[in-house]
């Protein structure tokens, strides 16, 4: 059964479409001779590996009876740590650097981000994460 809602390659590739040249015009002023100089770039890359593959075709590994390996990005940890707080702070000072009209929006949210945290904080402290445990799991 198929629903309306299910995106289909035609659809998609309109929507990158559109999206592509909403961006392309919308930043052609100070884009413009770049987008030009990518463009040409990657045309001329594309038809060269497509070049390359006709004289140098590859040939597929017989497929084992396995599955092939996949990330699970799931399985990456990333810690909470002070590594972390750095990297995101370091990203948002270049953030700001780079569009100063947002340096008071990131500082109002910097300073609501930390009246959220110290409230929650407040929260925890006083009310218990874990309900008591029922009278028939308790140890006698």
């Amino acid at each position: 059964m198929t629903h309306a809602f299910e995106p289909t390659p035609s659809r998609d590739a309109n929507a990158l479409l559109a999206l592509t040249v909403v961006l392309i015009l919308t930043t052609w002023s100070f884009f413009g001779r770049f987008s030009i100089l990518a463009a040409v770039a990657g045309l001329g890359t594309g038809l060269w590996l497509h070049w390359w593959y006709k004289r140098h075709p590859d040939t597929a590994a017989p497929a084992s009876g396995r599955r092939p390996p996949m990330l699970n990005i799931s399985a990456i940890h990333i810690g909470g740590d002070a590594a972390g707080l750095a990297f995101v702070v370091g990203c948002v000072v270049i953030f700001t650097m780079g569009l100063p009209p947002l340096r008071w929006f990131v500082a109002a949210s910097a300073g609501l981000a930390a009246l959220f945290a110290a409230s929650v904080i407040g929260w925890r402290r006083t009310h218990s994460l874990w309900s008591t445990p029922a009278a028939s799991l308790r140890r006698p």
